[in-house]
């Protein structure tokens, strides 16, 4: 099961993330964005990393030029897309793993997304009026609908998860991985030492109970 930190900007988070147990860092490459990271900082994160993690690129409306422009660069082994410009084409024409990060509004959204059952989707919720990016928003979802999407497909639960609520989240919903990002800063794009050690490992403690139980498939036969 993955346990992900989002918007990392700096070798000394990479590499705390890292040593707690993280699977995937999200390396923001959105411009708009306050957790943006520029090819100086794309790389010392990368070279900190170094092959231990995953790295995934988080985009909004890429074309598969630029998605395969920096896995390349940067080692990426996904990138997660955002946007209302996405097509399932970007699956076939990108090199890497595509993960689809869904702002959803409704549990009925979640469920006829057009996006391939095979692939992983990255379930958020929709920003609110007057913001102008998806993801980052600290909201929540509600754990009955990310639990009922769990049952399909994997997913990964991403919006307002913090060290203090990762462990109920992940017995709730069981999903395939949990993202956290602006529940680990002390200020926009500024993540905080000890809520990413605190997240990353209670994350990992409460996918090894969960690994320990049946699965909700199995628990409903």
């Amino acid at each position: 099961m993955i346990v992900k930190v989002c918007g990392v900007s700096t070798p000394q988070i990479a590499e705390l993330a890292v040593e707690c147990g993280a699977d995937w860092i999200g390396l923001v490459f959105e411009p708009r964005s306050p957790r943006y990271v520029d090819e100086a900082q794309a790389e010392a994160v990368m070279e900190a990393v170094g092959g231990r993690a995953d790295l995934v690129g988080v985009l909004v409306d890429p074309d598969p030029a630029l998605c395969d422009q920096l896995a390349t660069r940067f080692r990426l082994s996904a990138v997660q897309v955002h946007g209302d410009n996405v097509d399932t084409s970007l699956i076939v024409s990108t090199s890497v793993p595509v993960i689809r990060g869904m702002n959803v509004a409704t549990e009925h959204q979640a469920y006829t997304f057009e996006w391939p059952p095979s692939g992983i989707v990255l379930l958020d919720a929709a920003p609110g009026s007057g913001e102008a990016l998806p993801g980052g928003t600290g909201r929540r979802l509600p754990l009955e609908w990310a639990a009922n999407v769990a049952l399909h497909r994997r997913i990964v639960l991403a919006g307002g998860i913090t060290p203090d609520n990762v462990a109920d989240t992940v017995q709730r919903v069981r999903p395939y991985g949990v993202d956290a990002s602006s529940g680990l800063e002390s200020a926009p794009g500024v993540k905080d030492p000890e809520l990413v050690r605190a997240y990353v490992r209670t994350a990992r403690a409460a996918y090894d109970v969960l690994d320990e139980l049946p699965s909700r498939r199995e628990a409903h036969v």
